[in-house]
């Protein structure tokens, strides 16, 4: 049997790197990208080359890699693709829009964490108040951030609300209010609820407060500190202090926020990495005129241990750069757009100011820096002064706080525990996408199915799905299970990126059942484990009590396998179960509850 590009199905491993490797000493000797192809098509990994036939060749050589994350890639290869370009740094530019299409599995991918909390101002409502958020949208508003903790994004807004005393009331009690509340009374509120200031005087409060968050305090101390010295000239003590009081809150709200660097008016970005097993992750600081006006943070999927922070830092800088000019060319092209419809341009947080830095300070050189500079037009330099190392400190500092309390909140697992995985249940691939699926009801009533995804190790909560179950009638987890793995892996679902291994909750009888519907629907390549819970038995008479481990049943096997508690096997896939289960009640109660309301309703 050959596949499409001539090579038999049958041959070995040796044999068929052997064919790819005639292949690659036809590839040409120009400039571009290669795509490593699995046998279904996939795109494993993307790849740049300024000689593509010495560059893939070098791939299908004889003998072991030294890496054994390239020799697995290797493994899995059964084609490959070239498209060539003019130039080294045209390549550059295709390899980052191809990763970020394609998201291969063996590509450092760089994923920007919108999960840290941002500070949001409505600037079209008549009187904005400074709200908190973790989800930016395009909604008109400004959006400030992120900030490094939820904690330090709430002290920035209530010191900036009580300093400019603005309103912190909610919409609907904003509307609704016929007398001033206690913090005007406290002086912490100008009460524009029922008209204590205009509507002119408050905008200038908010642009103040905007001001800022966008780290532009000198004109503004300046104003504060003269009004504290004319109050004091005046003996109006009581509104000196009142200023004194906003210049302080002002020094503490950008204590975090600033890195000033005296007589210095550049524009520059600092990045740390932080790396621990597998997992990475990097801080970018933004400094603008000699202020660091912004942390952004990064999660680095698809990191190797066997990696250098050097060949790391290329993919971070290469993938940052070229999205960010990808994000200003649709944010500008949205706004010429909306400016012909006779609209204002609608930027959402704050507009398309990606401004360019002068330069990039990182802790070490990068792979190939020169193409760097040159196609993406940012000086690459490495730290030199005490000022630049404490920068660099600082973005480290960033960066190994976020991975900490990612791996805190993701329960991310390691390589280790997929390679367990791996050899525990005899698959031919890395688990690197692991889907499970749970059915929830009540008696039947309001039956529900969730899916979560564990990638390289760690839930991606984007890619967690809910289902309603629409076909099956009272309590037939068979039957709901059958609806919901059809639903996902039926033929409207194709272009999403098949799973390597599928886990269902139960045992023997709901692993046969799931194994049955993927075979009617002729998904292949994906592994199907049951994983069922410990059993307890007693006799109620015996002091003993005996319990089994956890057990994992898996397809063409009698007895199912011991899953060793305390195991990194036996962490991740228990996560990944427990996970399930909790995304499955979740929603069915939810369900449950609105049925109630509307049985309450009609009453």
């Amino acid at each position: 049997m050959e596949n499409q590009d001539g090579f038999n199905e049958s041959l070995g491993t040796s044999e068929y790197r052997q064919a790819l490797l005639a292949q690659a000493r036809d590839a040409s000797q120009s400039p571009g990208v290669y795509l490593m192809k699995d046998e279904h098509g996939g795109v494993l990994y993307v790849g740049k080359a300024k000689n593509l036939k010495n560059r893939v060749s070098s791939y299908f050589q004889k003998g072991p890699h030294e890496v054994s994350r390239t020799e697995m890639l290797v493994n899995r290869v059964h084609r490959f693709d070239v498209i060539l370009t003019e130039t080294e740094a045209e390549a550059l530019i295709l390899e980052c829009t191809l990763i970020k299409k394609h998201k291969p599995k063996f590509n450092v991918r760089l994923k920007d964490d919108k999960a840290y909390p941002y500070l949001k101002v409505q600037m079209s409502e008549s009187y904005p108040r400074i709200e908190w958020t973790r989800r930016v949208r395009r909604d008109g508003a400004r959006y400030f951030g992120p900030f490094p903790s939820a904690w330090s994004a709430r002290q920035v807004m209530r010191l900036l609300t009580e300093s400019f005393q603005l309103r912190d009331c909610s919409d609907n009690t904003f509307r609704h209010r016929s007398r001033p509340c206690i913090l005007y009374q406290m002086g912490k509120c100008t009460a524009p609820c029922v008209g204590k200031i205009s509507q002119d005087q408050y905008k200038e409060l908010i642009a103040q407060s905007v001001a800022v968050l966008e780290g532009k305090l000198s004109r503004i101390t300046d104003e504060l500190r003269k009004g504290m010295e004319d109050s004091a000239e005046r003996e109006e003590y009581e509104e000196a202090a009142s200023y004194r009081d906003q210049l302080q809150n002002l020094e503490l709200i950008t204590a975090t926020q600033v890195a000033d660097e005296a007589g210095s008016d550049r524009n520059r970005d600092v990045v740390g990495i932080a790396r621990k097993d597998a997992n990475a992750h990097g801080a970018l600081l933004q400094i603008r005129g000699g202020r660091m006006i912004a942390v952004r943070h990064f999660h680095l999927q698809n990191t190797d241990p066997s990696q250098t922070d050097a060949e790391i830092l290329y993919d971070f800088l290469a993938q940052y750069y070229v999205s960010a000019d990808i994000a200003a060319d649709k944010a500008e092209q949205e706004s010429q757009d909306a400016v012909e419809k006779g609209e204002e341009g609608n930027f959402g947080a704050g507009g398309p100011a990606i401004v360019r830095p002068s330069e990039v300070l990182l802790a070490e050189c990068p792979e190939d820096p020169e193409l760097l500079e040159k196609t993406l037009g940012v000086g690459v330099r490495v730290a030199e002064t005490p000022k630049d190392h404490q920068l660099l400190n600082v973005a480290k500092t960033n960066a190994t706080y976020a991975l900490e309390q990612s791996l805190k909140k993701t329960g991310g697992h390691g390589i280790n525990a997929l390679e367990e995985v791996q050899e525990k249940l005899h698959l031919p691939k890395l688990p690197t996408r692991i889907e499970c699926y749970d059915i929830s009801n009540t008696q039947g009533d309001e039956s529900v199915a969730s899916r979560v995804v564990f990638i390289d190790g760690a839930p991606d909560k984007n890619l967690y799905r809910r289902y309603k179950i629409k076909t099956v009638i009272g309590a037939n987890d068979f039957a709901s299970m059958k609806e919901v793995l059809g639903r996902r892996f039926g033929e409207h679902n194709a272009a999403e990126e098949l799973p390597d291994l599928v886990v269902v909750d139960g045992g023997k009888g709901q692993l046969a059942q799931a194994v049955a519907i993927m075979d009617e629907l002729n998904v292949q390549g994906v592994g199907v484990v049951g994983l069922a819970k410990a059993r307890t038995e007693s006799d109620f008479k015996s002091s003993e009590v005996k319990s089994s481990f956890e057990r994992i049943f898996i397809p063409n096997r009698k007895n199912p396998i011991p899953l060793l508690p305390h195991t990194p096997a036996y962490k991740l896939l228990t996560h990944v179960r427990d996970e399930a289960h909790r995304f499955a009640i979740t929603y069915h109660r939810l369900l449950r509850s609105k049925k109630s309301l509307k049985s309450e309703a009609r009453k």
